[in-house]
């Protein structure tokens, strides 16, 4: 039973995003990819699997409140205005007002509302500041940030992986956990490089490589990503 509703979240968060992929080819894989990135940070900090679990659909609809944006802001090619950068900062709190109407995702609504926040408390949309944020949060918002950087843009060509590895460095303690941070980069430092630049098969949308066992039996980085 309870392999049955997890698979029928994940289903459900690939829905929200598939709909939200309609409107940004960009968010369904980064979506995937920050999904992927999270639970294996949470993994390498030695957290519980159930918590590891959370951060990996935590990830994947991290972005779904983008649906409620004004049309045009997602789709628009250049750099964003001022004005623009506040609407689209809206994103996470409509998201956590969109994973609210979903009676198992409360919790999950409340970390996709802080994904966005700063440890010095500079962040969105509460400025809440080191463990006023909730810990998979604080992992989304590292992973959420690196993905970002090592992708292409409309506006920006991605960054090499050492760069951006080296962009979260120069965030720890102001913007970012430090200790997320050392984590992903001790999972960085003995990765491939298609893992660093999420292009490695599991990073593919809809595909989580644990399905094939079952079967078996700015100085800110990126500051809206």
């Amino acid at each position: 039973m309870n392999a049955t509703l997890e698979r029928a979240n994940l289903q459900f968060a690939g829905a929200l995003i598939t709909t939200l992929d309609a409107r940004d080819e960009y968010t369904a894989g980064h979506s995937a990819a920050v999904a992927i990135y999270s639970r294996d940070i949470a993994a390498r900090m030695g957290l519980p699997e159930e918590i590891q679990e959370q951060a990996y659909l935590c990830g994947l609809v991290h972005d779904i409140g983008k649906i409620g944006l004004p049309a045009g802001l997602l789709e628009k090619p250049g750099a964003l205005t001022l004005e623009e950068r506040r609407q689209m900062q809206e994103h996470s709190a409509i998201g956590e007002r969109i994973l609210r109407n979903v009676d198992e995702y409360s919790e999950v609504a409340t970390i996709v509302r802080h994904h966005h926040e700063r440890i010095d408390g500079e962040g969105y949309p509460d400025g809440l500041a080191g463990d006023e944020i909730p810990l998979v949060s604080r992992i989304i918002a590292v992973a959420d940030a690196y993905n970002a950087m090592t992708s292409n843009r409309p506006y920006r060509d991605a960054m090499p992986s050492s760069t951006a590895r080296h962009r979260l460095g120069q965030a720890v303690g102001s913007q970012l956990d430090t200790d997320v941070v050392m984590a992903f980069e001790a999972i960085l430092a003995s990765a491939t490089e298609d893992y660093r630049l999420a292009r490695a098969p599991e990073f593919q949308f809809g595909r989580d490589p644990r399905d094939d066992e079952s079967d078996d039996g700015d100085a800110s980085v990126a500051a809206v990503a």
